[in-house]
């Protein structure tokens, strides 16, 4: 019994800090994108970098997107008024979870994810 509390423990472990290494990567990106970085693909190398034990589907994705009031617009639009859009960032981290050891409700792999919005605009 002693033996599956064990290996339960050690599944959930895995994915617990499978996930907060994610979340540390796009931490990074955010912090980055508040400091006032604009080169997105530097942003999205350094978010990658940061992410322990990324799983090879690991993949971080930046986009940019402006927004006047609740309505998506591309860069060359002006809002009302004339008022320059809002612009947000928005970082995106997915990857698969490979459990160490298939057991119990672990017993598959599961794909994680974590995703932040910055206004930067």
């Amino acid at each position: 019994m002693l033996c599956l509390v064990l290996l339960g423990i050690l599944d959930g472990w895995s994915y617990v800090t499978s996930s907060l290494s994610m979340r540390a990567g796009v931490k990074t990106a955010a912090n980055l994108v508040m400091s006032g970085s604009t080169d997105d693909a530097a942003t999205q190398a350094l978010a990658i970098a940061s992410w322990e034990n990324r799983p090879e589907d690991g993949q971080v994705t930046l986009s940019r997107i402006r927004m006047c009031g609740a309505t998506v617009v591309d860069a060359s639009t002006m809002c009302s008024g004339p008022k320059v859009p809002a612009v947000y960032v928005q970082i995106q981290a997915s990857g698969t979870w490979v459990p160490p050891i298939a057991f119990g409700p672990f017993a598959t792999s599961t794909v994680i994810g974590h995703q932040e919005t910055i206004r930067v605009r």
